[in-house]
């Protein structure tokens, strides 16, 4: 049943649970140290509503100026007339953007709003945060890569940590109801990261997750954000010297290390024909998550793509678990 390009069986990945070697032993001070870094930071939102030609939808652009001074570019599609209800926090992938209104009308015909923010330095917005290293390999995989503590996606962790609160503190347009998570690939990764670190989140989608068993997707991984960290090696540190280094920084923020703080129900899909976010890389993921409730889609000749059957399939979740009284 498909070609399995690269990696397990299926029935191998349904079993497939690696242990947490990676995982360091401070992690749980680590982000907890993090976060009250920057807890009594209250971000600067600009809101402004402009016209958009489906009458029964409000859009609004969103300037959120994130710990660091980072401006970050937003909008909010919401039902028109309607600043109480079910609301989904949208993450996008590596190198993606916001998106645009159109991308959300099928929440908003649910009744439901969607925020959605570039993630530093992608999209339209900048990053004013200073790394320790640079490094000849393009993209934002390294940047800091050798101090946790300022690391990239260590930042970009802290910025959606900000914008839940945000939403969630009664201070942004919509008063939420109840509230989901989805994302894919980076934003996939996101979603579970945010999970782990949060309270008060109701359901969670991920799609073919990216930021996940990095030790394992280093190794198997033939395209994608990953080869950045493989190409690193090559060019910059080809004997590994600064390989357990690299390593310790990326276990702070490999999902698969959040998921055991995932409880709420959890939609996950994957194709096993994905050579960006290997399916053993995705599955272990899904098998760490402690979510009574939770689902992984397989979809044998797909690869790293938005799949038309599983837009259907995240409808019926989302129902299910922000409209529907529970």
């Amino acid at each position: 049943m498909g070609r399995r390009i690269g990696d397990l069986s299926l029935e191998d990945l349904k079993i497939y649970q690696p242990g947490l070697s990676s995982k360091p032993d401070d992690f749980d001070e680590f982000w907890k140290k993090q976060l009250e870094s920057i807890g009594n930071i209250r971000p600067a939102v600009d809101i402004r509503f402009r016209g958009y030609p489906v009458p029964s939808v409000e859009v609004a652009d969103i300037e959120f100026v994130s710990w660091d001074g980072t401006i970050l570019k937003g909008i909010l599609v919401k039902p028109k007339n309607m600043d109480k209800c079910p609301v989904i926090l949208s993450f996008h992938g590596y190198t993606g953007s916001c998106g645009m209104p159109i991308d959300f009308l099928k929440w908003t015909s649910m009744g439901i709003a969607v925020y959605s923010f570039d993630v530093r330095g992608q999209g339209a917005s900048p990053d004013f945060a200073r790394y320790s290293n640079g490094t000849r390999t393009p993209g934002w995989m390294l940047q800091g890569i050798l101090n946790p503590d300022s690391y990239y996606y260590t930042n970009v962790y802290k910025d959606i940590w900000m914008q839940f609160n945000w939403i969630t503190s009664g201070e942004a347009p919509v008063k939420h109801t109840k509230i989901a998570l989805a994302g894919s690939s980076q934003g996939g990764g996101l979603v579970l990261s945010l999970a782990g670190l949060v309270d008060g989140i109701d359901a969670v989608i991920s799609d073919y997750p990216f930021l996940t068993h990095f030790e394992r997707a280093l190794k198997i991984a033939p395209a994608g954000p990953y080869l950045e960290i493989v190409n690193y090696f090559k060019v910059s540190d080809p004997q590994y010297k600064t390989y357990e280094t690299v390593l310790r920084t990326l276990g702070y923020i490999d999902c698969v290390h959040f998921c055991g703080n995932i409880h709420v129900p959890v939609l996950m899909q994957i194709g096993l024909e994905d050579d960006v976010t290997p399916p053993s890389t995705v599955f272990a993921a899904y098998n760490h998550l402690s979510s009574e409730v939770k689902t992984i889609e397989v979809y044998p000749q797909y690869s790293h793509e938005t799949n038309p059957f599983h837009e259907e399939n995240k409808l019926a979740f989302i129902k299910k678990y922000l409209i529907d009284p529970q």
